[in-house]
Protein backbone atom coordinates (compact mmCIF):
# COMPACT_ATOMS: atom_id res chain seq x y z
CA UNK A 1 0.00 0.00 0.00
CA UNK A 2 1.46 3.32 -0.92
CA UNK A 3 1.33 6.33 1.37
CA UNK A 4 -1.62 7.92 -0.51
CA UNK A 5 -3.73 4.79 -0.05
CA UNK A 6 -2.76 4.56 3.59
CA UNK A 7 -3.98 8.10 4.34
CA UNK A 8 -7.44 7.06 3.19
CA UNK A 9 -7.69 4.37 5.86
CA UNK A 10 -9.47 5.49 9.03
CA UNK A 11 -9.10 3.74 12.35
CA UNK A 12 -11.68 4.07 15.10
CA UNK A 13 -9.58 3.84 18.27
CA UNK A 14 -11.27 3.07 21.57
CA UNK A 15 -8.72 3.78 24.28
CA UNK A 16 -9.59 4.58 27.88
CA UNK A 17 -6.07 5.11 29.22
CA UNK A 18 -4.99 8.76 29.22
CA UNK A 19 -1.29 7.85 28.98
CA UNK A 20 -1.58 5.26 26.21
CA UNK A 21 -4.08 7.13 24.03
CA UNK A 22 -1.74 9.96 22.87
CA UNK A 23 1.02 7.47 22.02
CA UNK A 24 -1.31 5.32 19.94
CA UNK A 25 -2.80 8.34 18.18
CA UNK A 26 0.64 9.72 17.37
CA UNK A 27 1.97 6.39 16.08
CA UNK A 28 -1.13 5.73 13.97
CA UNK A 29 -1.16 9.27 12.58
CA UNK A 30 2.55 9.10 11.78
CA UNK A 31 1.86 5.88 9.88
CA UNK A 32 -0.61 7.82 7.73
CA UNK A 33 -3.91 6.71 9.22
CA UNK A 34 -6.80 9.00 10.01
CA UNK A 35 -7.57 8.35 13.69
CA UNK A 36 -11.03 8.75 15.17
CA UNK A 37 -10.74 8.60 18.95
CA UNK A 38 -13.34 7.52 21.48
CA UNK A 39 -13.01 6.73 25.16
CA UNK A 40 -15.77 4.14 25.30
CA UNK A 41 -18.42 2.27 23.35
CA UNK A 42 -21.02 5.03 23.54
CA UNK A 43 -18.53 7.64 22.33
CA UNK A 44 -17.42 5.41 19.47
CA UNK A 45 -20.96 4.98 18.21
CA UNK A 46 -21.67 8.71 18.55
CA UNK A 47 -18.52 9.56 16.56
CA UNK A 48 -19.34 7.22 13.66
CA UNK A 49 -23.12 6.89 13.49
CA UNK A 50 -24.67 8.02 10.26
CA UNK A 51 -21.34 7.97 8.46
CA UNK A 52 -20.15 11.31 9.84
CA UNK A 53 -16.75 9.66 10.37
CA UNK A 54 -16.00 6.70 8.13
CA UNK A 55 -14.02 3.94 9.81
CA UNK A 56 -12.17 1.14 8.04
CA UNK A 57 -11.20 -0.72 11.22
CA UNK A 58 -12.18 -0.73 14.89
CA UNK A 59 -9.16 -0.88 17.21
CA UNK A 60 -9.72 -1.56 20.90
CA UNK A 61 -7.02 -1.64 23.53
CA UNK A 62 -8.04 -4.22 26.14
CA UNK A 63 -8.16 -2.82 29.67
CA UNK A 64 -9.67 -4.63 32.68
CA UNK A 65 -12.29 -6.62 30.74
CA UNK A 66 -11.80 -9.94 28.94
CA UNK A 67 -10.90 -10.18 25.27
CA UNK A 68 -14.35 -11.62 24.55
CA UNK A 69 -15.99 -8.61 26.23
CA UNK A 70 -13.91 -6.29 24.03
CA UNK A 71 -14.79 -8.27 20.91
CA UNK A 72 -18.47 -7.99 21.86
CA UNK A 73 -18.01 -4.26 22.37
CA UNK A 74 -16.47 -4.02 18.90
CA UNK A 75 -19.42 -5.91 17.43
CA UNK A 76 -21.89 -3.57 19.14
CA UNK A 77 -19.97 -0.53 17.88
CA UNK A 78 -19.86 -1.92 14.35
CA UNK A 79 -23.61 -2.57 14.40
CA UNK A 80 -24.59 0.62 16.26
CA UNK A 81 -22.53 2.79 13.92
CA UNK A 82 -23.98 1.09 10.85
CA UNK A 83 -20.57 -0.09 9.65
CA UNK A 84 -20.38 -2.99 7.19
CA UNK A 85 -20.24 -6.44 8.82
CA UNK A 86 -16.82 -7.04 7.26
CA UNK A 87 -15.28 -4.02 9.05
CA UNK A 88 -12.39 -5.56 11.01
CA UNK A 89 -12.34 -5.49 14.79
CA UNK A 90 -8.87 -5.68 16.32
CA UNK A 91 -8.26 -6.06 20.05
CA UNK A 92 -4.81 -5.33 21.44
CA UNK A 93 -4.40 -7.83 24.29
CA UNK A 94 -3.53 -6.36 27.66
CA UNK A 95 -1.78 -9.24 29.43
CA UNK A 96 -0.59 -12.52 28.02
CA UNK A 97 2.04 -15.18 28.43
CA UNK A 98 5.28 -15.58 26.52
CA UNK A 99 3.64 -18.32 24.40
CA UNK A 100 1.31 -15.72 22.83
CA UNK A 101 3.73 -12.82 22.49
CA UNK A 102 4.20 -11.77 18.89
CA UNK A 103 1.10 -13.58 17.62
CA UNK A 104 -1.89 -12.26 15.72
CA UNK A 105 -4.95 -14.49 15.99
CA UNK A 106 -8.05 -14.39 13.82
CA UNK A 107 -10.97 -15.25 16.10
CA UNK A 108 -13.89 -14.55 13.75
CA UNK A 109 -14.56 -13.76 10.12
CA UNK A 110 -13.21 -10.22 10.53
CA UNK A 111 -12.17 -10.22 14.19
CA UNK A 112 -8.62 -10.37 15.45
CA UNK A 113 -6.60 -10.29 18.64
CA UNK A 114 -2.99 -9.18 18.62
CA UNK A 115 -0.48 -10.04 21.31
CA UNK A 116 2.14 -7.48 20.32
CA UNK A 117 5.82 -7.97 20.78
CA UNK A 118 6.39 -4.41 19.57
CA UNK A 119 4.63 -1.49 17.89
CA UNK A 120 5.74 -2.57 14.43
CA UNK A 121 3.76 -5.79 14.73
CA UNK A 122 0.58 -3.76 15.27
CA UNK A 123 1.38 -1.50 12.30
CA UNK A 124 2.03 -4.50 10.05
CA UNK A 125 -1.28 -6.10 11.02
CA UNK A 126 -3.21 -2.86 10.49
CA UNK A 127 -1.60 -2.48 7.08
CA UNK A 128 -2.64 -6.03 6.10
CA UNK A 129 -6.18 -5.64 7.40
CA UNK A 130 -6.72 -2.31 5.68
CA UNK A 131 -5.36 -3.78 2.44
CA UNK A 132 -7.60 -6.84 2.56
CA UNK A 133 -10.85 -5.33 3.81
CA UNK A 134 -10.71 -2.07 1.83
CA UNK A 135 -11.18 -4.17 -1.33
CA UNK A 136 -14.49 -5.65 -0.14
Amino acid sequence: MNEKENTRSAILLIEQDDETRPLLVRNLSNAGYQVIVALDEEGAIERTIGGCHRSDIILLNQVNLSIEEFLNMGRRIRQGAGLPSHTPILVIAERYGADLEGKDVQVGESEYVTYPEDAQQLMNLLHRLCSVYSRE
